[in-house]
């Protein structure tokens, strides 16, 4: 899915890559990929070594994970693709929603530790070093009064990341492994912590995030998922750093992003989040003897991001303030906005799961801020999905 696709800064796009697995060394894995932009002209490529003190059966992600890795990635994004689900590179995310022409060359180097128990504990330790270049129609601009622009920044940081998910079981692909149980609750707290002065890295920051999971069973009301979510940014920085929600900008259906949002279009540096999706597992289709022979299921769903951004890390509140960047613009009129502490950003979602027996198609609406430029109203997405 990763062979050919295509970005506003690539083009076209062609991409090569490979894992190793257990069949080579059971405890000693390399997977990378290399890549080509026709339009840029630039070779892109992500290399990562990983040692497993487990011995694994056929893939390093066979649970429990225990390991350690080192990763070097040189390649183009926009700003968001790191929420997404699928591979920021998947041909059928090529097309886009929107144009998304606001993107970054990044360069990022990670040492990771991870460590899974049997109880269902697990924690993840990083150390991270970025380098960030805008591209495209993206541009940082320091907020002082000869708005200076800046080529690139650089930032090092160490991030702890502890999770708790009691009775989890997954099944493993060739890609990854996804979970199949949700009976128990699944917690996560992360904290990252900028350093400067490391090999180039200009910002010291605390980013702390937490969330909460928990599927309820409804007997023959079938099952609703609940994900709340909060974090802070404790720290002035720029605008790169702060907390962006997490957006999807292809047709493609992605869990965990909003799908009518556009592109860094709200920065924040306090958030709480709720996404609920609902699947009533036929209680109404099977009313209806066509459906009920289909057997399609109906799903419903509610996201909702309430988010404020303090004065501090405010460029139009600190004019000339050199520590900020200019939020960005799009042919001079601005595309990032403050969100309304009182005005949590809201999209409603209704779909059919089971078309085909796998098929999901959703209708998605979104209910405020659509005064902003180049706000969709509402869409469809489509995604394949094996309900277990």
């Amino acid at each position: 899915s990763t062979l050919v696709s295509s970005n506003y800064v690539d083009g076209l796009r062609v991409r090569l890559g490979g894992a190793t697995t257990a069949n080579l060394h059971p405890h000693l894995f390399f997977k990378g990929y290399a890549a080509y932009g026709f339009k840029d002209q630039r070779y892109k490529y992500s290399g990562e070594l990983e040692y497993s003190f487990e011995k694994k059966l056929y893939m390093p992600f066979e649970y429990p994970r225990h390991s350690v890795s080192l990763s070097y990635q040189s390649d183009v994004m926009s700003p968001l693709d790191k929420f997404l689900q699928m591979d920021k590179d998947n041909v059928f995310g090529s097309f886009k929603t929107s144009t998304i022409d606001q993107m970054m060359y990044f360069r990022k180097a990670v040492l990771k530790y991870e460590y899974e128990a049997y109880s269902g504990f697990s924690m993840k330790l990083e150390l991270r070093h970025n380098i960030d270049i805008p591209t495209g129609k993206l541009e940082y601009i320091r907020n002082d009064a000869a708005g200076t622009l800046v080529d690139r920044i650089t930032t090092a940081e160490a991030a702890l990341t502890l999770r708790y998910a009691p009775g989890e079981e997954y099944v493993n692909t060739k890609q990854k492994r996804r979970p199949v149980n949700r009976n128990a609750p699944v917690f996560t707290l992360s904290h990252t912590v900028g350093i400067p002065e490391v090999m180039g890295s200009e910002y010291r920051y605390h980013l702390t995030e937490a969330s909460a999971f928990k599927r309820l069973w409804l007997g023959s009301w079938g099952q609703m998922d609940v994900k709340l979510t909060m974090g802070a940014q404790w720290s002035k920085v720029p605008f790169p750093l702060l907390i962006m929600p997490p957006a999807n900008f292809s047709y493609l259906m992605s869990e965990g992003t909003y799908n009518l949002m556009n592109n860094m279009e709200f920065f924040n540096d306090r958030y709480a989040a709720i996404d609920i999706n609902y699947l009533m597992n036929g209680k109404l289709f099977n009313r209806i003897p066509l459906l009920r022979k289909l057997k399609w299921r109906e799903h419903f769903g509610l996201k909702a991001f309430y988010g404020s951004l303090t004065d501090k890390n405010n460029p139009y509140v600190n004019r000339g303030d050199g520590e900020l960047f200019l939020f960005p613009t799009r042919d001079g009129l601005p595309s990032s906005f403050v969100m309304d502490a009182n005005r949590p950003y809201t999209e409603l979602i209704v779909g059919i799961h089971n078309i085909f027996r796998l098929v999901r198609l959703d209708y998605v609406r979104r209910l405020n801020y659509l005064n902003h430029p180049d706000v969709s109203r509402d869409g469809i997405r489509v995604s394949l999905k094996i309900q277990f």
